[in-house]
């Protein structure tokens, strides 16, 4: 899925009428067809995710987890998704 800034990015290179869309799959990183479907308005525009407040998609910066020992960007996503499994378990009385 494209960013949001990725797409207003393609929708001004094209606006602006000084390169072609092959030039502007190639400088954005996007595909040709990407980009033709945007400027022909066949790109339905994506609301943003949003993630909760608990967690954000590298966030923080990239370290040594103190949980799992992996190398990742802080807060650990995999350390997260266990505590919350280990939640779910602990309500539902399975262990």
């Amino acid at each position: 899925m494209l960013s949001p800034a990725l797409v207003a990015e393609v929708r001004r290179l094209l606006a602006e009428g000084r390169l072609s869309q092959r030039r502007i799959a190639a400088v954005t990183g996007v595909s040709r067809t990407t980009v033709s479907n945007i400027a022909r308005g066949r790109r339905p525009d994506y609301a943003p995710r949003h993630q909760g407040d608990e967690l954000d998609l590298a966030c923080g910066p990239l370290g040594r987890c103190p949980g799992c020992g992996g190398r990742v960007f802080l807060p650990c996503r995999l350390c997260h998704v266990r505590a919350v499994a280990a939640r779910g378990k602990k309500q539902s009385g399975a262990e």
